[in-house]
Parts: C-alpha cells; sequence; structure tokens
C-alpha cells in the first residue's frame, strides 16, 4: 500500500503547485488584458492556461508556463498508474492475510442439499420422539407391575428362595405404593434373611406405624431382637402379639424360646404346650427330646 500512497501525495503537490501558478497567471491577466478578460479567465482556467503560453515570452513566464504544464500532466499519468498499483497491493494483502491466494469460496447449499438437512433433522427429532415415547411405555409397564405379586412368587414354605431380589421388589412395590403395610412387613423378612436385622427392624416397626394391628409385624420384629440378643425387647413383642391373638401359635414358640434363653424353663414349657396346642409341635417335640420339659 506504499506506492498508491506516494503517489497520492505526489498527485496532491502537483494540484496544489497547479492552482498556486493559475492565480500567479490571472493576476498577470487582469494587469495586461483588463478586468472583463480577468474575470472570463477567473471563471475558465484553459483560458488562463492557454493565454499564458501565448504570452510566456511577451511576460517571461516560460518556466512558469512549463512548471503549470507539468502539474497538470503529472496527475494524469499517475492517476492510472496508482489506481493499477493499489489493485495489484490489495490483491497480495488479501492473499498474505488469508494464507491461501487459490482460496476458493464455497457456494451455498443448493436447494437439493437443503432438502436432505430439513429431511435428516426431521428424522433425528422422530426417532428422539419415538425414543421418548418407548421410555415413557416403559417406565408405565413398570409402575403399573404388580411388584407385590412378584415378590411373592419367591416365597417357598417360610422363606424367600432370593431374598435380595425380594427386598428390590418389595422397595418397587413401596416406592409404587402396592400393600404398602405388608410390603414393609415383608420387606422386613427379607432383611432378616439377609441378616440385615437392623432394616428388618426398621421395615417392622413402618409397618407398625402404618397398622398398630398388624400383629405379624409385632412377632417378625421379635425374631429380628431375638436373633440380635435383644431377649427383652423380643419378649416385650412376642407379649403385644399374644395380646393382640392369643392363638398364634408362632409366637407361642418364640416368646418359648425367649424364656429358655432368659432361663425361665417352666415359662418356656408352656408356650411350647400352648404352641403345640395352636399347631406348632416343633418347639415342644425339641424340649421333650431334649429333657427340657416333661
Amino acid at each position: 500500500m506504499i506506492m498508491p500512497i506516494v503517489m497520492l501525495a505526489a498527485v496532491g503537490i502537483a494540484e496544489l503547485v497547479g492552482i498556486v501558478l493559475w492565480v500567479v497567471v490571472l493576476i498577470k491577466m487582469f494587469k495586461n488584458e483588463g478586468t472583463l478578460k480577468g474575470i472570463l479567465g477567473f471563471f475558465c482556467g484553459i483560458y488562463v492556461f492557454a493565454w499564458g503560453w501565448m504570452k510566456h515570452k511577451q511576460l517571461a513566464m516560460t518556466k512558469t508556463m512549463a512548471i503549470w504544464s507539468a502539474a497538470i500532466i503529472l496527475p494524469l499519468v499517475l492517476m492510472p498508474i496508482m489506481g493499477v498499483s493499489s489493485v495489484m497491493e490489495m490483491q497480495q494483502y488479501v492473499e498474505a492475510y488469508s494464507g491461501d491466494s487459490d482460496a476458493k469460496i464455497s457456494k451455498p447449499d443448493s436447494n437439493s442439499n437443503l432438502k436432505k438437512k430439513l429431511l435428516a433433522k426431521k428424522k433425528t427429532k422422530k426417532k428422539a420422539l419415538k425414543k421418548a415415547k418407548k421410555k415413557t411405555i416403559k417406565n408405565s409397564a413398570i409402575k403399573n407391575v404388580d411388584w407385590s405379586q412378584n415378590a411373592m412368587a419367591l416365597w417357598d414354605e417360610d422363606k424367600f428362595k432370593n431374598p435380595k431380589k425380594a427386598v428390590d421388589y418389595w422397595s418397587r412395590a413401596i416406592s409404587n405404593n402396592q400393600n404398602t403395610v405388608k410390603a414393609y412387613n415383608n420387606r422386613g423378612i427379607a432383611y432378616h434373611e439377609l441378616k440385615q436385622y437392623d432394616k428388618a427392624i426398621s421395615d417392622y416397626s413402618q409397618a407398625i406405624k402404618m397398622d398398630p394391628a398388624d400383629v405379624a409385624a409385632y412377632n417378625n420384629r421379635g425374631n429380628s431382637y431375638y436373633e440380635q440378643n435383644k431377649y427383652e425387647l423380643a419378649l416385650a413383642d412376642y407379649n403385644r402379639t399374644l395380646k393382640r391373638r392369643p392363638d398364634y401359635a408362632k409366637a407361642h414358640l418364640n416368646r418359648g424360646l425367649v424364656y429358655y434363653q432368659m432361663d425361665q424353663t417352666d415359662k418356656a414349657c408352656r408356650d411350647f404346650l400352648n404352641a403345640s396346642d395352636y399347631g406348632e409341635d416343633d418347639g415342644i417335640n425339641w424340649a421333650k427330646k431334649n429333657a427340657v420339659c416333661k
């Protein structure tokens, strides 16, 4: 960009010199040709220039006119050169800036490509909606499963075949408000089988809080206390059970075992006999075999 600037400066100087010399010659015209021709020269610079050359020898203006002529010709010569030079330097500057003189301008997407992109976007959105719908259906299906029924399918005689899975199923039942009291009680049984007695006691207590008449929950909580050797707490729960349901055979058997652990053999034998009267013979049979009861 340096060359165009230099030439532009030269053109400016030449034009300034031309104006100064026009004034000089115009003053001489006023003096030698009178006011009328001076005014004509003021409005017509070419007339002043022509008059100056006609009178240059007579008025000793040859040098002045030569300089004025050069000042007029110089811009006419430099302007085209300056234009070409400026364009060339600008192109070089742009190429240097872009770092690639042969860089191609990418064409905008054709109508066909635009349609393809819109179609692909539509398909992606459709897939996302379909996936979300499937997820909603799946979640709805999971929510509508009878988890308590699934959990009870794991029950075999008096325990769960897979207590860990039973805990999962009963937890799902609780989350979906399915048979909640029963769910807490039975999850407590599963925790008990996993020897997680504190969790079992917590679930039994929740079942009792929700339904204070649930005798099974008292009996089961007593079992977990028994496994922790907390015999007084176990005894209290078995008593609560039998107070609400005196014919609960399992509770008589369990209380008999607590009395045995507390060295209250007479009471233990009495409970084993009561359990037998209500159909539970394991306690009395064991007691007679081991000479605990007569």
